[in-house]
């Protein structure tokens, strides 16, 4: 089941920083995600669960336009970070990062 996350921004706005796995953290710096993009899937992003207590975050087309509202004219700047995931466990850390082909 896919649904749109409904966080209150608090990553993105001043909050808390998602923690990482060591492997999580090695995973987002070898494939490019930066934490604050994995912090906006999080925000933004609509939530597949995986049926084992982790969650896989993304941006589908409307997670997407509501990310670009948020970030108003800075926008640009992100749009290369539409294909990413990222995985997280229950404990709500990143386990992983990618990119969707």
């Amino acid at each position: 089941m896919i649904e749109l996350s409904q966080h209150d921004h608090g990553s993105l706005v001043g909050g808390k920083r998602t923690p990482f796995t060591k492997h999580g953290a090695a995973r987002s710096q070898q494939r490019s995600v930066p934490h604050a993009v994995v912090d906006a899937l999080i925000d933004f992003g609509e939530t597949q669960h995986d049926r084992q207590g982790a969650v896989r975050h993304f941006f589908s087309k409307r997670a997407w336009r509501a990310y670009n509202a948020y970030l108003g004219t800075e926008a640009k700047h992100y749009d290369r970070y539409r294909s990413a995931y990222a995985i997280i466990a229950e404990d709500g850390s990143v386990i992983t990062t990618g990119w969707r082909h």
